[in-house]
């Protein structure tokens, strides 16, 4: 088959086409580098290679595009990648981000368990739920957690001491926050011994 014409689209792609049919669009930069013009001979094989070097290209100026923006683990971009071109370039172009290291997931885990922990008060059961919502791994996230060292009694206390002007008396404000205090992550003995101390009460709740 021969090219027989080569065409700018209105995004900025070059078209290519055989025989008068589109064959397939790309960057101006893989179709600078395939060393085709018209009257070129393509065949199938070629045009096999030239699309995933296309969508590689898409791929990885995409995932420049998404990190410009805001910090992604490997797999949250993998996924996102996915949306928009075939599943074998999303995951070149992340190896190749994190070659470059913009895509780093120790990094993220450690800074991101940091930011729950110190930030929002999360309790460490919350914070492992968070981080494998991000797609880390188990070790990952046992590493990222074991970096962290805040006091459970002292993280729950601060939270209590802020929510509360006073000590609550009520037995009803006192269950409320307690299941706040376990949906923040907490274990339920850390959460009872911080009550009392916090309540003044001589038996946990």
């Amino acid at each position: 088959m021969k090219l027989t014409a080569v065409r700018m689209t209105r995004r900025g792609r070059v078209a290519l086409y055989g025989d008068d049919e589109f064959l397939l669009s790309m960057h101006p930069d893989v179709f600078a580098a395939s060393g085709l013009s018209v009257g070129s001979e393509i065949d199938g094989e070629r045009l096999v290679e030239l699309a995933a070097e296309a969508e590689l290209k898409k791929a990885k100026e995409r995932a420049f595009s998404m990190l410009s923006s805001r910090e992604y683990t490997s797999q949250q971009l993998r996924e996102r990648l996915t949306r928009h071109v075939d599943p074998e370039a999303a995951g070149q172009a992340v190896e190749r981000m994190e070659e470059l290291g913009l895509v780093d997931d120790d990094g993220y885990a450690e800074r991101y368990a940091r930011e729950l922990c110190e930030r929002k008060h999360y309790g460490l059961l919350r914070i492992r739920q968070e981080l494998r919502q991000k797609g880390l791994s188990a070790e990952q996230i046992e590493w990222a957690v074991s970096l962290l060292d805040a006091d459970p009694q002292e993280q729950i206390l601060e939270v209590l001491e802020k929510k509360y002007s006073a000590a609550p008396e009520d037995e009803a404000v006192k269950r409320r926050a307690y299941n706040a205090l376990l949906r923040l992550g907490h274990r339920p003995s850390d959460v009872r011994r911080a009550l009392a101390r916090f309540c003044g009460d001589a038996e946990e709740f």
